[in-house]
């Protein structure tokens, strides 16, 4: 009966060592795991914190991304409307060295015409008459069968002249009108006569 106890005592002894070698083994693999559990514990942690300071990041980058867009925008809203005034400004001046070009011009036509005018009546021989009017094919088929030609219409303008730049953007001299009907101004005095005789000298 001894032996039997002996035997149960050896097998007990070799279930207990199986066991131990089990629960060594699983205690291995449980702090295995637990180390890798906390390793990846922490990059999970160092990753939190990074994504934290990203975002942190993120948003400061989006602000000042904003100011800058609010300013840009600010900078063009200013560029527009300072391109508008320069160019309502270099409308006007256009528009005003126009109408000075047109004034100058029609100036000097009306001088040439007023030049032309005293020609007429102190110079004769520098005289130049106005173009006759061409009649129309009609009116010369009337004026050939004793009609008469109809009258000519005055050329408006300035004193008669066909200037008109002048009358929208007056100046400060006036010009009297002259026309057929005027009246010949008074002879020069004695003493012009003398002067233009003796230049002709």
């Amino acid at each position: 009966g001894f032996e039997k106890v002996l035997k149960l005592i050896d097998e007990m002894v070799a279930s207990l060592k199986i066991e131990q070698a089990d629960d060594d083994t699983k205690k291995a693999y449980c702090e295995s795991s637990i180390d890798k559990a906390e390793d990846e514990h922490k990059v999970l942690e160092q990753t939190v914190s990074d994504l934290e300071k990203w975002s942190a990041d993120a948003k400061e980058t989006l602000a000042t991304l904003v100011e800058e867009i609010k300013a840009l925008a600010a900078g063009i809203k200013a560029l527009d409307k300072s391109v508008a005034e320069a160019t309502e400004t270099r409308k006007a001046e256009n528009a005003e060295y126009q109408a000075g070009m047109a004034a100058d011009k029609a100036a000097k036509e009306l001088i040439g015409v007023a030049k032309n005018r005293l020609n007429k009546f102190y110079n004769p021989k520098m005289f130049k008459e106005a173009p006759k009017r061409e009649l129309s094919a009609q009116d010369r088929i009337f004026v050939s069968q004793g009609g008469t030609p109809p009258p000519t219409e005055a050329p408006g303008g300035i004193a008669n002249t066909g200037i008109t730049a002048l009358q929208a953007a007056p100046m400060l001299v006036q010009v009297a009108a002259h026309d057929s009907s005027v009246v010949a101004p008074a002879p020069p005095p004695a003493t012009w006569d003398a002067y233009a005789k003796k230049s002709e000298e």
